[in-house]
């Protein structure tokens, strides 16, 4: 028979753990799983009941031997996104806001990233998109299509000129 581990909740008026021993375990735990942004870690142990003082004081120590590191973590993430699923700098950015990363660390991911792998071309990238969904929308008037087209790319966050490069590609081929 196996049991599920559940978590106790403290409650909301306990007075907070000031224990920095105890923290920087949590923390570690909580790291052992998966790389983690600053933002995330902080979060999660505040819903674990420590003190904000202590989980600071224990992420800056943590962030100072590297297992914190928001470039980083920002840096793999966008590797893994770039060749998985074609998307924006636009659409990767709010991902990225959207798990604590600052605008800074995020920039500094995608300078890294090129520096390690070479300049990201999101006009190829918005291409690829294209050709993926053009026998969904072959059977549409050149209009509709190109509306479609424009449409899907800017919901994966591709800027304007970007996606009218893209579809001039596609318009140029289809015109060869």
């Amino acid at each position: 028979m196996t049991t599920l581990r559940t978590r106790t909740r403290r409650p909301a008026d306990a007075e907070p753990i000031t224990d920095p021993d105890a923290c920087r375990e949590e923390a570690l735990k909580l790291l052992e799983r998966t790389r983690r942004p600053r933002a995330d870690l902080a979060r999660r142990l505040a819903e674990r009941g420590y003190a904000a003082a202590t989980v600071e004081e224990v992420l800056d120590r943590l962030t100072g031997v590297g297992l914190v590191d928001d470039t980083e973590f920002a840096r793999a993430f966008l590797a893994g996104r770039w060749g998985r699923r074609p998307s924006g700098w636009r659409r990767l950015q709010q991902e990225l806001r959207a798990k604590g990363i600052s605008e800074a660390d995020a920039v500094a991911a995608r300078a890294l990233l090129e520096q390690r792998e070479g300049s990201v071309d999101e006009v190829s990238a918005a291409a690829k998109l294209v050709a993926q969904a053009q026998r969904r929308y072959a059977k549409l008037e050149p209009r509709a299509r190109n509306q479609r087209l424009y449409a899907l790319l800017a919901r994966r966050g591709f800027d304007g000129d970007v996606i009218r490069r893209a579809l001039s590609l596609r318009d140029d081929e289809a015109g060869d």
